[in-house]
């Protein structure tokens, strides 16, 4: 089991394109928990638009470069925990 996981962490880490499961999976929460405390933070989503797709209906679907993704998730891993417990 948790070398399928490390397998599933790998192969996050080298795409080019990322979408939501493949962010959950290398942020190790769900879907409920990134949109509240991540894509939907007003100061980050201004800053993660730069290189991502926000959905426009419900057919769409989030899409992000991976490799920016991951540096703007290091670079911002302390206020990150921050907003989770405001």
């Amino acid at each position: 089991m948790a070398q399928q996981k490390n397998k599933e962490v790998a192969n996050v880490s080298t795409k080019t394109f990322w979408y939501m499961e493949d962010l959950m999976i290398e942020v190790g929460r769900g879907r409920k928990w990134i949109k509240d405390n991540i894509l939907n933070i007003p100061k980050f989503k201004k800053e993660i638009e730069e290189f991502s797709h926000y959905p426009i209906n419900n057919n769409d679907e989030y899409i992000f470069v991976g490799s920016k993704m991951k540096k703007w998730l290091e670079d911002n891993f302390k206020e990150i925990e921050r907003f989770k417990y405001m």
